[in-house]
């Protein structure tokens, strides 16, 4: 959620500044740009069963003053599970639950941004058993520091609360926050490392932890940005044993 939003900086596509601000984006929810990107998600799970999900997502920014951006975003995933090792077990596919989200930030000064906003998750998947099955909001708040001109600290925190269960879903309510430190290289690289907890409300505060490496390109000849990162958890008891993703961004001056 960059205050000025990357619509003006994306339009020249090929400037450092806009090259720069596209990286930071990845993980700092205080920069708005217009763009769409696909990620795709492969998870690992330490009893042999794999998930891939196929998320779609659309992000659309404008400029409310010189100090003040606005956004909507929209996510629509096709989830696909596998059941690996369990013999009793299913492959599944099928459309996920789409998300609505809308947020603003600012620019508090030259280093210093602000940023918040809710998002709805709908029961929309196909599928029983790749759906949430419920209503859930989350609220969404961060802040950024560019410490100098290759290091952004961008801390964040989500929220998230079912509002509705479908059949026998259980209440959602749970707490993630977000450490992650943005290093600008050159040739328009750039490294990320994160650190994620989660607290789960409904389940006797229960914490748990995962560390989170990110490696992201700018293209110089066209306004495309990829990235690859890896997360894996902290704890022992953890069921997942990694989680990869990939994004292949598409920046956007005219929509």
């Amino acid at each position: 959620m960059a205050t000025s939003s990357l619509a003006k900086a994306g339009a020249s596509g090929n400037g450092q500044k806009a090259a720069t601000n596209e990286l930071k984006a990845l993980q700092d929810p205080t920069i708005l740009a217009n763009r769409v990107w696909l990620d795709s998600e492969w998870k690992k799970f330490k009893d042999g069963s794999q998930t891939l999900d196929e998320t779609l997502i659309g992000f659309r920014a404008w400029r409310i003053s010189e100090s003040q951006d606005w956004a909507v975003r929209l996510n629509v995933p096709f989830n696909m599970s596998f059941a690996g090792d369990d013999p009793g077990g299913s492959d599944e596919q099928a459309l996920g639950d789409i998300k609505l989200a809308t947020g603003t930030a600012v620019r508090l000064n030259d280093t210093w941004r602000a940023g918040g906003g809710i998002e709805l998750r709908t029961p929309s998947g196909t599928n029983d058993a790749l759906s949430a099955n419920t209503w859930r909001l989350k609220e969404i708040g961060a802040v950024a520091w560019d410490v100098n001109s290759w290091l952004t600290l961008s801390p964040s925190f989500e929220h998230s609360h079912s509002l509705a269960e479908q059949g026998n879903t259980a209440p959602e309510h749970f707490l993630e926050l977000y450490f992650p430190a943005t290093f600008l290289l050159p040739e328009r690289w750039a490294i990320t490392a994160r650190y994620d907890t989660k607290i789960d409300f409904n389940n006797d505060n229960a914490r748990t932890h995962e560390a989170k490496l990110q490696v992201s390109k700018s293209l110089e000849s066209i306004p495309v940005g990829l990235s690859l990162s890896m997360k894996k958890p902290l704890d022992d008891d953890s069921n997942k044993d990694f989680q990869i993703n990939f994004l292949s961004t598409v920046y956007s001056p005219w929509w």
